[in-house]
């Protein structure tokens, strides 16, 4: 089940690849999203939580309450204190948006994957990734 669901994430992101660069620079990702995670302030990225929301880190994925994964994102940026965060790829479909970003701490870097979706005038995270890169 796992696979299967990094498979068809995998899948919406080559999906809206093409679109990536139009929605690069039209400020289609809150701002608070990036400077939240730039920061590790996990309290002020949780308030972009969608109520349940996806979370996939390094030894622990599931569907978590907006307070778990608040905890769980506290914990990552204790162990992983930010250097860096930077978006490098964004794109939207409809009413939802995706972004990848660049995530650097002392000892190397990960990727973070957001798919966003706007409800009732909010946007809110809806699945985050949290991928090692070897780069």
């Amino acid at each position: 089940m796992k696979t299967f669901k990094l498979f068809i994430f995998s899948g919406l992101l080559l999906l809206f690849l093409p679109l990536s660069t139009l929605g690069q620079n039209n400020g289609s990702m809150p701002d608070g999203i990036a400077n939240a995670t730039r920061s590790g302030d996990a309290a002020r990225l949780a308030e972009y939580f969608n109520p349940r929301i996806e979370l996939v880190l390094p030894g622990k994925s599931g569907v978590f309450s907006k307070e778990q994964a608040q905890f769980l994102m506290k914990d990552f940026f204790e162990q992983y204190p930010p250097a860096s965060f930077q978006f490098i790829h964004q794109g939207e479909r409809e009413n939802a948006t995706f972004a990848i970003g660049r995530y650097h701490y002392n000892r190397g870097q990960y990727r973070l994957l957001f798919l966003v979706k706007n409800s009732n005038g909010q946007t809110l995270i809806h699945q985050l990734r949290v991928e090692k890169q070897d780069d």
